[in-house]
């Protein structure tokens, strides 16, 4: 008996591992790829978390899970909703991505311990939480007038799948936190070397396995040009990505943190800065300035008259102006150059989606269900217009239009609570921390990279197409939750100390949730002349005469 339940264990994986072969052998590549790499993952963490620490592992596959599409979806529907590429559509079946996947696996395993150095609670940040919740609420609430409650269940799912990654980034700690900020730059270099083989050779470079459509080439100037996607599947969607990862790369190199993560995130700002000119995406070029100039005030702000900030400034210069003699013609005709009629299509469809928000302004037409309901309840005749699209349910090219008129003006303010809130606590966490603390930074530049995707929406439908894209906007929520619960523990730390004697500047530091490396740590500054000695003296003389008393 004993025996037979021994090799219970072992069969059942046979068994299991035999239906999965015959299930993948007849499964598109990509099911494949995932179903042959998930399990093998999996049982690698198990065995390695007995010895070692998994989180900064995990840290890099859930960074290469935003970097890269790696999601598979079933039920799919595939005439989807606002679907204008096969691969970028809304939330057209129950979609699970390797970074929602990583997710979990962080969540359990820190629940039971495996990898770490024992089981630790999460924590749900109350703001993080309840805004997206309330969403959601909206969003079923839109149910009442959904033509096709199908979709609207896709994107609750998807919604779901998105409040699990907040909530696993947002119980890093600080170091992780900085491990993952790391990990994006690092991996932005690889986005933005494929994305240049693309652009350069026009090959897809066999990315068809991960959903890839083909090259990308758009009439401007009366000329096919060619545009980069890089892992991203569209070029839209890579200037999404770049637009997003910009200020993080940026913050970290102009931080206080030790030269090598002001390196990393240097060569990360510098690729995410080349990489997005491929994409010939204007949209995500205009968010640029401001992203730079926000990082600048609220990371360097106390250092910009430097002499050393004056030097690199003008090695940037030079930078700036050889590289707009060499791409800025390519730009120059982008922006101002016939672009087949992409930007006239704005005004229309705007109007369109406006008119049908106006007949369901409460509750909106129902998540997810805007392009099967556009052309047949919009009065204008303005969503069938022929041309760029050719397609009577594409989406409005507006996110914040197309959220209102899907979910209302109930759904449009918990939607607006849950970036409106994250963009408030990571700009006030930058205002906590001395400045150029890199944990801060982290913070403001996640901020920072919501309001630019938040911008880039008054003329696109952003990450309600992609998911890939809405896993990177609320890893940036998550992480800004992180760094407010680390000063907050700070904070707490400092008040309820006991009173042993005065800390050092870095104890003092950790307390507050500041993470200033050894290297980097700002010196104290010399008392008056007379003054600190006086103090030391009286100090001294107190604790003398309270020790004679006792």
């Amino acid at each position: 008996m004993r025996l037979a339940l021994r090799t219970l264990p072992p069969l059942a994986i046979g068994a299991g591992a035999a239906a999965m072969a015959v299930s993948l052998a007849n499964a598109p590549p990509k099911f494949a790829v995932v179903g042959l790499v998930a399990p093998l993952g999996g049982l690698a963490a198990l065995i390695l978390g007995q010895r070692v620490r998994l989180t900064p592992f995990l840290l890099v596959a859930f960074a290469v899970g935003l970097t890269v599409k790696l999601d598979v979806s079933v039920f799919q529907h595939f005439e989807a909703v606002g679907q204008y590429l096969p691969s970028i559509g809304g939330g057209a079946g129950l979609t699970v991505s390797v970074a929602f996947l990583v997710a979990l696996t962080l969540i359990a395993f820190r629940l039971v311990g495996i990898g770490e150095a024992g089981p630790q609670r999460v924590s749900l940040d109350p703001p993080l939480v309840l805004t997206q919740l309330a969403f959601m609420a909206a969003g079923v609430l839109s149910l009442v007038n959904a033509g096709d409650p199908t979709y609207l269940w896709f994107d609750e799912w998807r919604f779901l799948t998105l409040l699990v990654v907040s909530v696993a980034i947002a119980n890093l700690g600080p170091q992780d936190v900085r491990t993952l900020a790391l990990a994006i730059c690092v991996l932005c270099l690889v986005q933005t070397a494929a994305a240049a083989v693309q652009y350069v050779t026009g090959s897809e470079l066999g990315l068809g396995v991960l959903g890839e459509e083909q090259i990308v080439e758009e009439n401007i100037n009366f000329q096919a040009q060619r545009r980069a996607a890089g892992f991203k599947v569209h070029p839209n969607i890579l200037g999404y990505y770049y637009e997003v990862v910009w200020p993080l790369a940026l913050a970290l190199a102009l931080s206080h943190g030790p030269a090598w993560l002001r390196l990393v995130g240097a060569m990360g700002a510098l690729s995410a800065l080349s990489g997005v000119v491929l994409t010939l995406s204007r949209a995500s070029w205009l968010t640029y300035p401001l992203s730079a100039s926000l990082v600048v005030l609220l990371v360097y702000r106390d250092r910009l008259l430097s002499r050393a900030s004056l030097v690199v400034a003008g090695l940037l210069l030079a930078v700036g102006v050889v590289a707009a003699i060499v791409v800025g013609p390519m730009i120059w005709e982008r922006l101002f150059a016939d672009d087949g009629g992409s930007a006239a299509q704005r005004g229309p469809l705007n109007a369109a989606a406006l008119a049908l928000f106006s007949q369901f302004p409460i509750l909106g037409v129902g998540l997810n269900n805007f392009g099967n309901m556009f052309a047949t309840l919009d009065h204008t005749g303005l969503s069938r217009l022929a041309g760029l699209f050719d397609r009577s349910n594409h989406v409005v090219h507006n996110l914040h239009i197309l959220v209102l008129t899907e979910v209302g003006i109930v759904g449009y303010a918990a939607f607006a609570l849950v970036f409106g809130i994250g963009l408030w606590r990571g700009f006030s966490a930058v205002r906590r921390a001395p400045v150029g603390d890199p944990l801060a930074a982290i913070a403001g530049a996640s901020a920072i990279g919501l309001l630019a995707h938040l911008l880039h929406g008054l003329v696109d439908p952003g990450f309600r197409l992609n998911l890939g894209i809405a896993e990177l906007l609320y890893t940036a929520l998550g992480m800004i939750a992180a760094v407010a619960a680390a000063q907050r523990a700070g904070r707490i730390a400092a008040l309820t100390a006991p009173s042993a004697g005065p800390f050092s500047q870095g104890e003092q530091d950790r307390m507050r949730g500041v993470t200033f490396p050894d290297d980097a740590r700002p010196s104290p500054q010399p008392s008056p002349a007379g003054r600190g000695s006086r103090g030391v003296a009286s100090r001294a003389r107190s604790q003398r005469r309270s020790a004679s008393l006792r």
